[in-house]
C-alpha cells in the first residue's frame, strides 16, 4: 500500500499548496473543446452495432474514424445495457481511447448507462485511477469556466446511481472486497502467503490502483465522502472499515472545507457509527483519526443499538476497549437495546482481558444487570465462559457473594442457567465456590424448582454426556451423608418423567451390548482350549497343560474365567432386557454394564498374563509390556467409567473419590454449543408442575430407580 499512501499524499499536498486544475497547464486533448460542446446531447439514442462494441471493449481507437463515416453521431449509440462507447473504453482501462472520444464528444461525460452510472462511475468501479484522473481533469475543465452556481450543477463527482453510490461508493466497494480477499487469504494457510507475497512481487497490486483511483475522487470533491448511499453507508465508513488511514485522513482534512465549522456527526450522511467501524476493523490508528476529529462519535450506536463500548468488547479487540475507555467510561454504563451492557458483552464471548480492564477502570460494573435481571455471573453461567475468572475475581472482594445468589426475572439464580443450558464444568465450580461461601443448592426459581429438579426433569431418554455430567455433578453434591446411593454411571440416570425405559427406544443399544458380550464369550472360550505353552503329549501328564504348576497360567485361567462367566452375565441380563418389560429394562442395564465392564478388563489382563507366561526368560519384554498394559487399562478404565461403573453407597469417603473422578472427566466435556444446539433460557425448558417435580431429594431418586 506504499504506493498508495504516496498517491494519497501528494493530491493533499497539491490540494493544500492551491495547486488547482484551473491553473495547471490544459491537457492536449482538451485544448481544442469548447463549452457548448459539453451540452451538445442527442436527440435520440441508436443501438451499437456488435463492431463497435468489440472495437471500444478492445481500445481500438483506430476505428474512430470509422466510426465518424457512419454518420452516426457517437453520442446517439448505446448498448443494449445503455452504455455509451465512452462507458465501454472506461470500463476497460483504455486511457488514449477514452481522451480521444472526450475532444471528440465531450458531452458523454454527461450520459448514463441503465444503472443511471456515468462514465466516471464505471471508471471507479473497474480502480483504472488513470482513467479517473483524466475523467476528472475533463470534467474540471469544463466546470472552472462556468460561473460558481454552474460548477455546482456540473459536481458529477456526487451524482448517485440508482443505488445511490457515488463515483467514491464504487471505488471504495471493489477495494474493500479486494482487500477482504487478499485479508483471507494471507490468514487462510502459509501456502496462501507464500502465494501472495510471490504475487505482490511479480505483478502489480490491483487494490493499489483501486486506491490511487479513490485518492483522486477525494481530492475531486471532499463532501463526497460523506454522502451515505441507499444503505445509508458513505465513502467514509467504508475506508475506516478497511481500516485505510490514509484515506481516512484526507476525507476528514477539512482544509479550505465551507463547512469547517459542523461537526463530523452532523456533516455525515447515513451510518454515523464509525467507531464501531474502525473497532471491526480492529484500527487502532484510524480509531484515533476519527475520535481526534469528534469525540461525540462515542455516543452514537449501529443498526443493532449496540455502543461502541459492546462492540469492541463483543469482539474482545482489547487494544481499542482501552482507547475508547481512554476517552470516556460512561458507555460502560450505557445499555444496548437488548439491554445487556458491555461487560456482559465481553463475559458472553469469553475475553477475560476485556472483561479484567472494565472491572479495573470500572470496579462497580460488576454488579449491573441486564433487562432479564441477570449479573455477570448469570451471563457467564448460560455461556459457560469466564466463570473461572470471575468466581475468583469474586472471591477476593468479600462483599461480592451475593452475586452467586441473585436472581434474574424468572427466579433463576447463576447455578440454574448453568444447568439450563447443561454446562457440568461451570455447574461444579458454582458448586465448589458455593460450598464456601454460600448454599445455592436449595434456592428455588418462580416455578419452585432447584437446580437439582430441573435437571432431572430435563434429562433426555437418548445419552449426552453433558447433561448426564451436570446431573451426575449435582447428584453428587447434593447427596446427603451417610448410605445413600451415588451416581458414579451417567448411562442408568433418567428423568423423573421417564419412569421406567422403553425397551423399543434402547433396543439398538441392547443389540450393540449383546453383540460385545457375544464376542468376549466367544473370545475367552476359545481362549480357554488354547492354553499358553501347549499340553504334555507323553505319560504320566499326557493331557495336562505344560505351565500347570506356572502362577502368571494361574492368572491367566482366573481372568479368563472372569471374563468368560461375566460376559455370559451380561448376555442373559440383556436377553431379559430384550423381553420387552419396561420395568426389567433399567435393572437389566444396571446389572448388565458392569458385567461387561468387567469381562472386558479381565479379558485384557488375561492376554498380558498369556504374554508374561510364554516370555518369562526374557524380563526387560516383560517389563516392557506390563507397563505398556498399565497405561492402556487405565484409559480403558477412564473411558468406560462413565457409562458403566455400578452405583456405590455414598459414605463420605467415596463421595470424595467419586468428586475427584467426576473433576478428571469434566476435562474431556465439550460445552461449546456450535456442534449441538441447547436450548437456553427457562422458557424453553420442558419444565412440569411443581406438585410433580418438587418432593423428593436426587439422591432417592437415584436410590428408587436401582
Amino acid at each position: 500500500m506504499d504506493c498508495s499512501e504516496a498517491r494519497t499524499d501528494k493530491i493533499e499536498a497539491q490540494r493544500l499548496t492551491g495547486v488547482s486544475h484551473d491553473i495547471e497547464s490544459v491537457p492536449d486533448f482538451l485544448t481544442n473543446l469548447r463549452l457548448s460542446d459539453l451540452y451538445n446531447l442527442p436527440g435520440e439514442y441508436v443501438e451499437m452495432h456488435p463492431e463497435i462494441f468489440s472495437a471500444m471493449r478492445a481500445g481500438n481507437i483506430e476505428y474512430l474514424e470509422r466510426m465518424k463515416s457512419y454518420g452516426t453521431p457517437m453520442a446517439c449509440l448505446k448498448s443494449d445495457l445503455g452504455d455509451s462507447v465512452l462507458h465501454l473504453a472506461a470500463a476497460w482501462g483504455h486511457l488514449e481511447l477514452v481522451k480521444s472520444l472526450v475532444s471528440e464528444c465531450p458531452s458523454l461525460l454527461l450520459e448514463s448507462n441503465g444503472k443511471g452510472q456515468l462514465p466516471l462511475h464505471v471508471a471507479a468501479r473497474a480502480g483504472h485511477s488513470a482513467v479517473v484522473e483524466a475523467l476528472i481533469l475533463s470534467i474540471t475543465f469544463f466546470a472552472d469556466r462556468f460561473s460558481e452556481e454552474g460548477r455546482e450543477k456540473l459536481n458529477l463527482f456526487v451524482l448517485k446511481d440508482e443505488y445511490g453510490d457515488t463515483p467514491l461508493h464504487l471505488a471504495f466497494k471493489d477495494l474493500y472486497e479486494k482487500t477482504e480477499y487478499q485479508q483471507r487469504s494471507t490468514k487462510s494457510s502459509l501456502s496462501h502467503l507464500i502465494m501472495h507475497c510471490f504475487r505482490s512481487i511479480s505483478i502489480s497490486d490491483p487494490s493499489t490502483h483501486l486506491m490511487e483511483t479513490a485518492a483522486c475522487l477525494v481530492s475531486a470533491d471532499q463532501r463526497a465522502s460523506f454522502l451515505a448511499n441507499k444503505n445509508g453507508i458513505s465513502p467514509l465508513y467504508l475506508a475506516i472499515e478497511a481500516g485505510n488511514v490514509s484515506l481516512v485522513n484526507a476525507m476528514l482534512n477539512r482544509s479550505g472545507n465551507n463547512v469547517q465549522s459542523k461537526n463530523l456527526t452532523s456533516e455525515l450522511e447515513g451510518r454515523k457509527s464509525l467507531v464501531h467501524a474502525a473497532l471491526m476493523a480492529k484500527s487502532t490508528d484510524v480509531l484515533d483519526v476519527i475520535l481526534s476529529e469528534d469525540t461525540d462519535l462515542l455516543n452514537e450506536r449501529d443498526e443493532e443499538g449496540r455502543t461502541c463500548l459492546s462492540v469492541g468488547a463483543s469482539m474482545g479487540y482489547y487494544k481499542g476497549i482501552c482507547k475508547v475507555l481512554d476517552r470516556s467510561t460512561n458507555s460502560v454504563y450505557e445499555r444496548d437495546e437488548d439491554g445487556s451492557f458491555p461487560i456482559h458483552m465481553a463475559v458472553k464471548k469469553g475475553h477475560e482481558k476485556v472483561v479484567r480492564e472494565i472491572l479495573k477502570r470500572c470496579p462497580d460494573s460488576v454488579v449491573l444487570i441486564n433487562k432479564q435481571g441477570q449479573n455477570i455471573l448469570h451471563i457467564a453461567a448460560k455461556s459457560g465462559k469466564a466463570v473461572s475468572f470471575l468466581l475468583g475475581y469474586i472471591r477476593r472482594l468479600y462483599t461480592k457473594y451475593h452475586l452467586i445468589n441473585e436472581q434474574d426475572v424468572d427466579g433463576n439464580t447463576p447455578l440454574h442457567l448453568a444447568t439450563i443450558n447443561w454446562r457440568p464444568r461451570t455447574v461444579d465450580s458454582l458448586t465448589s465456590f458455593a460450598s464456601t461461601t454460600t448454599n445455592i443448592l436449595n434456592i428455588q426459581n418462580k416455578d419452585g424448582l432447584r437446580p437439582l429438579d430441573l435437571a432431572e426433569l430435563n434429562l433426555q431418554s437418548d445419552y449426552y454426556l453433558r447433561e448426564r455430567l451436570t446431573l451426575m455433578v449435582l447428584l453428587c453434591v447434593c447427596a446427603p451423608r451417610g448410605v445413600a446411593w451415588l451416581p458414579t454411571s451417567g448411562m442408568t440416570l433418567r428423568s423423573r418423567s421417564e419412569h421406567h425405559l422403553d425397551a423399543n427406544k434402547y433396543k439398538d443399544h441392547i443389540n450393540a451390548l449383546l453383540l460385545v458380550a457375544a464376542l468376549v464369550a466367544t473370545v475367552t472360550f476359545a481362549a480357554g482350549f488354547t492354553i499358553p505353552g501347549g499340553f504334555n503329549s507323553s505319560a504320566p501328564d499326557m493331557g495336562m497343560a505344560v505351565l500347570a504348576y506356572d502362577s502368571t497360567l494361574f492368572f491367566f485361567l482366573v481372568l479368563d474365567t472372569l471374563a468368560m462367566q461375566s460376559s455370559v452375565v451380561a448376555i442373559v441380563a440383556l436377553i431379559w432386557a430384550l423381553l420387552g418389560d419396561p420395568a426389567i429394562v433399567h435393572r437389566a442395564f444396571h446389572l448388565a454394564l458392569p458385567s461387561l465392564f468387567l469381562a472386558l478388563l479381565s479379558m485384557s489382563w488375561a492376554f498380558v498374563a498369556a504374554l508374561q507366561a510364554t516370555i518369562k526368560q526374557n524380563s526387560v519384554l516383560i517389563n516392557v509390556i506390563s507397563i505398556t498394559s498399565m497405561v492402556f487399562y487405565g484409559l480403558i478404565i477412564f473411558l468406560l467409567a462413565p457409562y458403566v461403573i455400578p452405583q456405590v453407597p455414598g459414605f463420605p469417603f467415596l463421595q470424595r473419590l467419586t468428586r475427584i473422578y467426576l473433576i478428571l472427566l469434566l476435562i474431556f466435556v465439550n460445552e461449546d454449543d456450535s456442534g449441538r444446539h441447547y436450548t437456553s433460557g427457562s422458557d424453553n425448558m420442558c419444565v412440569k408442575s411443581v406438585a410433580e417435580s418438587v418432593g423428593s431429594s436426587g439422591a432417592d431418586q437415584v436410590g428408587k430407580s436401582a
